[in-house]
């Protein structure tokens, strides 16, 4: 209840202060956040292609992305997982749930390792708040799992990588299970080909996260360096650890109020922290809508009735 109490507050000081948004600042931001989005997509995209014998075209696969992104930002669970995976399987002929879902794994294998790094120089910086601190965040609850990243992960994997099995032996396919598996991995056979077609890639990805955030303080206001921006990059990463609540609503505005809490009033950073989560949600529901229309839009959601044979016309009379 402390959570949806200090949610609600928030999300009442930013309907006051509407007046106060620079709008040109929050467009960028938006653009660098789809631009984000853009380049994650065609990372996977490369991912799956190195995978599978097929073509893989790349506006299949983004569609697929985005729609995911969208309902993740309304479900919890990451529930636009799933989404991911069935548009994609829809674009790839015949190729297995479990490399698809397997490749999921394998496009977050950069942020493992780019999460930490970042959560230990804010926790260093004092950016972020200390064990003992925490409880004192009223929206903190889920967020205490912030240290255990890669075990989150792990989970997730697991889960994932079960959902791919599941589906794998409903279409009883004769191709072990683990060797499809494999394929989701396939690129990391040729570390040359992962570096330059998915990390590199993915960092720039990172590199318009870090705008956008930047953009996103300039646009409510808030007095920060690119440093500053590139640290409050933790709390969106903190916040989806765990992900109980859709777009990690909740615990990433209790950590952004930590972080800015001395570099501008109060009523500015919850302006700032509410703002954003909401500009973000409507961006990428409005892109996943999209998203999901154009790639289902010859998907058969009614049955369709054979119409009865036309009677054959009777022969005429000599």
């Amino acid at each position: 209840m402390n959570s949806l109490h200090a949610f609600w507050h928030a999300t009442t000081v930013f309907s006051s202060r509407l007046a106060d948004v620079r709008l040109g600042a929050l467009a960028l931001a938006l653009g660098f956040c789809v631009a984000n989005l853009t380049l994650r997509s065609a990372a996977w995209r490369n991912i799956l292609q190195a995978g599978y014998p097929g073509r893989v075209r790349y506006r299949s696969i983004a569609g697929a992305y985005f729609a995911g992104v969208g309902v993740n930002s309304l479900l919890p669970a990451r529930g636009g997982d799933v989404m991911k995976i069935y548009i994609a399987h829809r674009s790839m002929p015949g190729a297995a749930y479990t490399t698809i879902t397997s490749s999921l794994f394998c496009e977050t294998m950069l942020d493992a390792v780019i999460g930490p790094v970042l959560l230990i120089a804010a926790y260093a910086s004092g950016r972020i708040p200390h064990l003992p601190a925490i409880g004192r965040l009223g929206t903190w609850e889920w967020t205490v799992l912030v240290a255990n990243e890669r075990v989150v992960i792990f989970v997730l994997a697991i889960v994932l990588l079960s959902l791919g099995v599941f589906f794998t032996y409903i279409e009883r396919r004769v191709t072990s299970v683990w060797e499809r598996i494999a394929d989701g991995f396939a690129i990391l056979r040729t570390p040359k080909r992962y570096l330059t077609t998915v990390a590199a890639v993915q960092l720039a990805g990172w590199g318009c996260r870090w705008a956008a955030m930047f953009w996103f303080l300039e646009a409510f206001r808030i007095p920060a360096s690119p440093i500053d921006a590139l640290l409050a990059l933790t709390a969106g990463s903190a916040a989806t650890l765990l992900p109980l609540t859709p777009g990690g609503v909740g615990p990433q505005q209790a950590l952004l109020g930590y972080m800015f809490r001395n570099a501008a009033p109060t009523s500015a950073v919850l302006s700032f922290s509410v703002g954003m989560q909401f500009a973000i949600t409507l961006t990428y529901v409005i892109l996943g809508g999209i998203a999901i229309t154009l790639t289902l839009r010859r998907l058969p959601w009614k049955a369709s009735v054979p119409k009865p044979p036309e009677p054959e016309p009777a022969p005429r009379p000599h």
